[in-house]
């Protein structure tokens, strides 16, 4: 399973390929640390799951026909963590649209360089920014590589409501840190969030536009190009449901997100098998029951654990 606008840009070419590889820290560790136990396979069961895939799908009426056909639903989930994190930004109609009404941002960064850039991250008490270099320095950014103060300034004062001054010092701070060798310069901000404002900018100034699949969780990456080259990224968390049928001791599990993604798990006790066939009609019928193609089942490789010890 799968280990932001108040101005539209007029040609926004959507696409659902995978994100680039390497697209931020918060992407790589931050987020799953964030949303500690998604994907997590439990001890005391085994599990069969499948693959993720990803198509169009209206989750609203899937939602309501598996309650009509008589399944659990549980919702709504964030990745697998229950309660929302992250911030959800008003006023910003077309992202409703696209991502529905409770979607969350979890933090966007934009790039000095191919590899340098700042990153906010919107999942504690209050946001953080940190300096990230993608080749990885053990010894921290090169002293070479470190944005100046104005470019940092700059990123500051666009994605908060805060004054040049106090921008500046955030900026002298980071770049003091990154001095000194810190492995990942960061400070908190105090002031509010401006998103509105940061995803703005990048959507005037992107000429493409990239978006990762989801793959039943609802975690996605969005990508902003200007001339093929990789200048911003935001992490979108959209809502997810799990549809869940029980067989005595075995639970199915149809997890689905807002954005057409999705996986399937099975669990049962401890080293018990049961045959690919008859698993897959069980979710062959609940796909058909929720109004799904049975016949994407067919396409889905699975595998097993007798359980992770």
């Amino acid at each position: 399973m799968n280990t932001p606008p108040s101005v539209a840009a007029p040609d926004r070419r959507w696409s659902r390929r995978s994100i680039l590889k390497g697209t931020s820290a918060l992407t790589a560790t931050g987020l799953t640390a964030a949303l500690a136990g998604c994907s997590i396979l439990g001890a005391d069961h085994a599990t069969y799951w499948s693959d993720s895939g990803q198509f169009e799908v209206d989750y609203d009426a899937v939602m309501a026909a598996a309650r009509e056909a008589g399944y659990d639903v549980e919702e709504p989930y964030y990745v697998n963590a229950e309660e929302p994190r992250g911030v959800h930004p008003d006023g910003l109609t077309d992202l409703d649209e696209q991502f529905g009404p409770d979607y969350r941002v979890f933090g966007f960064a934009r790039y000095h360089t191919e590899t340098v850039f700042l990153e906010v991250s919107l999942t504690g008490e209050q946001p953080s920014a940190s300096l990230f270099d993608d080749r990885g320095t053990v010894e921290g950014i090169p002293v070479d590589s470190v944005p100046p103060e104005t470019w940092l300034t700059k990123q500051f004062t666009l994605a908060f409501d805060v004054s040049e001054t106090d921008a500046r010092e955030y900026a002298a701070a980071l770049r003091e840190q990154a001095a000194e060798g810190t492995d990942i310069p960061r400070i908190e901000v105090s002031e509010a969030l401006d998103f509105p404002a940061f995803y703005g900018a990048i959507e005037s100034e992107r000429t493409d536009v990239l978006g990762s699949e989801t793959g039943g969780d609802g975690w996605y990456n969005e990508t902003s190009l200007l001339d093929g080259q990789r200048f911003a990224t935001v992490s979108f968390i959209v809502q997810s449901m799990a549809i869940v049928h029980r067989d005595g001791s075995r639970t199915y599990r149809l997890k689905l997100d807002r954005l057409g993604g999705f996986n399937l798990e099975v669990r049962l006790p401890v080293g018990e098998e049961i045959p690919e066939e008859e698993y897959r009609d069980v979710f062959r019928q609940m796909f058909e029951d929720v109004g799904l193609p049975p016949e994407t089942v067919d396409g889905l490789t699975f595998e097993y654990s007798p359980s992770v010890w």
